[in-house]
């Protein structure tokens, strides 16, 4: 287990994920579940089968999992921490034994979870989930300020610093189960949006990540899915990590990639990532119904186990994709159609249909995901967008297109876990190499007086550029083979953009 307690930064190595799980008494009332045998399921029983899957992947992915239970009291009975194969069935068992009852701590449970993911001078790090169905009615020592209020109640603390301190790297989502319209109906999302809407204030205020997100089901389905995860991310059979290219491989590709940029013509796909590529230093933040996956292992994709228990009904899609029986997960992912997001559905009805070589319905079903992608927040876009430029260059045989865009995702996916600062430092670098795109074209694009003076601007931009990236050589020395070989490949970009 790692441990932030005092001492200078320390840069978390692996995943840490903390569940905050609401067992208080309306946990024991029923929740739809439409399709299924018997037609509903308690809420706590789908919860309960949710976290066993959780833990299963944590033991084998050797993340750090740990789980927070609260009524009016708080408990951690999973501390963070690595959970060991062998001690599965102890662990479940606990977990079983876990009953529903009196009210709900929420505030209080929610600085437990961050005191789990605190690490000293590094604030809070990790990924937090709160899953509740109520209203906080129990709490003792936190609260979160209403609109209209400076501060919160006299003796009481206030829940969003403590969530989020100075160099915290945090990660909040919400799964409130039914409507909150009326108190003791379903989750206070009013209250919740408040607490999020505050936490992105602050985020913005100390210049950190703002990845926090909120997400109403009203299904038994729908609260096991957004548990483990709603949208599952494959890599392709032919993916190596850039790490593992021969630098010989690496400029043949960066040069590729180069094409794509200099060529908007026979690359039109790239412009649709342009202006999100510009926001790209900010923090890649999941729409509210909507996480990314990436499930491929090293060298190319691999069926995980556990897959269809941790995914349910996608996972079942994904298990016959891989599996080479696109007709079977087809069928699965029409079944599975109402529990899915809109993006997630039309993402995996392009790429089945595509493996299935129906090129009509493919490309249909990719304009229509798109669309969907529009509909989201604008934080939320840039790296799904870029997913979706993945498989539409795959399906045009773009080859330049897709080794840009896979560089720049592999990039942000491979560092997750390393200092946030490495990731957003190349991306940043990234984002400006798309912007070169721009005064490039202007070079084509110019009448013959103002060719000369276009071509002066673009190599000035050009060499601004290489000047940021020479500097980050210098401060990213350290930062291991991922940072050097995506240095390496920007390098090539730029003199290939001259």
């Amino acid at each position: 287990m790692e441990n932030g307690s005092g001492g200078g930064p320390v840069t978390p190595t692996r995943e840490r994920n903390v569940l905050v799980l609401d067992l208080s008494k309306s946990m024991l009332a029923p929740l739809p579940d439409p399709g299924t045998e018997k037609g509903e399921h308690q809420k706590v029983e789908v919860a309960r089968t949710a976290v066993f899957r959780i833990l299963q992947d944590a033991a084998n992915s050797g993340s750090l999992f740990g789980l927070v239970t609260f009524t009016e009291t708080v408990r951690a009975p999973v501390p963070l921490g690595e959970i060991h194969k062998e001690n599965l069935p102890y662990v479940e068992n606990l977990i079983s034994l876990l009953q529903p009852s009196g009210r709900s701590a929420i505030w209080d449970a929610l600085a437990v979870g961050a005191d789990l993911l605190r690490m000293g001078t590094r604030g809070v790090q990790g990924n937090l989930v709160l899953v509740t169905d109520g209203w906080d009615n129990a709490s003792q020592r936190f609260d979160v300020r209403a609109p209209a209020q400076a501060a919160v109640p006299p003796g009481r603390v206030d829940l969003v610093p403590y969530l989020l301190p100075a160099g915290s790297n945090l990660t909040l989502r919400v799964i409130g189960i039914g409507s909150g319209d009326e108190r003791d109906k379903g989750v206070d999302a009013g209250r919740v949006r408040q607490v999020l809407d505050q936490m992105t204030a602050r985020a913005a205020e100390l210049g950190l990540p703002a990845a926090f997100s909120y997400q109403e089901v009203t299904t038994g389905t729908q609260l096991f899915a957004q548990m483990v995860n709603a949208f599952i991310d494959v890599g392709y059979e032919d993916d190596r990590p850039i790490e593992e290219l021969h630098p010989e491989e690496l400029a043949r590709h960066a040069a590729n990639a180069a094409r794509a940029l200099k060529e908007p013509q026979q690359h039109a796909t790239v412009s649709r990532l342009h202006s999100a590529s510009q926001s790209a230093a900010s923090a890649y933040t999941e729409a509210p119904d909507l996480e990314v996956d990436v499930i491929a292992g090293a060298g190319g994709a691999t069926t995980p186990v556990y897959l269809k228990e941790r995914y349910g009904p996608l996972g079942e899609v994904v298990e016959a994709y891989l599996g080479g029986q696109p007709d079977r997960a087809l069928e699965l992912l029409q079944r599975a159609a109402p529990v899915l997001p809109p993006v997630t559905r039309l993402y995996w009805e392009a790429r089945i249909q595509f493996a299935r070589r129906a090129i009509v319905e493919a490309a249909r079903a990719l304009l229509q995901a798109w669309g969907e992608v529009e509909k989201l927040p604008s934080g939320s876009q840039t790296r799904i967008l870029r997913r979706l430029a993945l498989l539409q260059a795959r399906m045009q045989n773009d080859k330049e297109t897709e080794t840009l865009v896979r560089f720049i995702d592999e990039t942000e996916h491979r560092l997750a876990s390393s200092d946030p600062q490495v990731r957003l430092r190349l991306l940043d670098l990234f984002a400006k190499l798309m912007e070169l795109r721009g005064t490039y074209q202007l070079t084509q694009l110019a009448n013959e007086g103002d060719l000369q003076d276009a071509a002066v601007a673009h190599e000035a931009a050009v060499e601004q550029v290489f000047g940021q990236l020479q500097d980050a050589r210098l401060d990213l020395a350290a930062a291991g083979p991922v940072a050097e070989g995506a240095l390496d490949f920007l390098e090539i970009c730029l003199a290939e953009m001259r």
